[in-house]
């Protein structure tokens, strides 16, 4: 039986013991959390772009990640300088995710530190590799979102 990953110079004993020390770091020490709120495509009437003037939420759910704002200097042609608004990286163990029973899209939206953000990649498509722990499993997912304005967010739970 050929081996790969992990089980290369570990066990499976052992490959569980990272992923739990990785667990307890993003979990239990660093504690960031977001506010994830699922967009509900089967009650939210959408035009034929797929834009919708009021959306439903499924229940929102409270993520626990490693979360990154990312600012970034934004240069115009005119050579104006500004700072963008910060989007958002945010890692979150798979393992967490099916725990609470979510699965990320593309169109859900984060409430964090008082901003909203609009996913727009939850993590899955990624090369592989920039996923991967030495391993050929996925542990974790990165998902980006972008700075939105509240207008934006219209959320009505149901």
């Amino acid at each position: 039986m050929p081996y790969s990953g992990l089980s290369v110079w570990f066990r499976d004993e052992e490959e569980t013991l990272f992923k739990n020390l990785g667990r307890e770091l993003v979990e239990d020490l660093i504690t960031q959390h977001y506010t994830l709120y699922r967009i509900d495509l089967v009650e939210t009437e959408s035009n034929f772009y797929g834009e919708a003037k009021t959306k439903i939420f499924k229940d929102s759910v409270e993520v626990l990640a490693r979360i990154q704002i990312i600012d970034a200097d934004i240069i115009s042609e005119g050579g104006v300088r500004r700072m963008s608004k910060g989007d958002m990286s945010s890692f979150v163990y798979n393992d967490h995710l099916t725990e609470l029973g979510v699965e990320i899209h593309v169109g859900d939206f984060i409430a964090y530190e008082g901003k909203y953000y609009e996913v727009y990649d939850p993590g899955y498509n990624k090369d592989a590799i920039n996923r991967k722990f030495a391993s050929d499993r996925d542990y974790y997912q990165e998902i980006l979102a972008k700075v939105v304005d509240e207008k934006v967010f219209k959320a009505v739970e149901g």
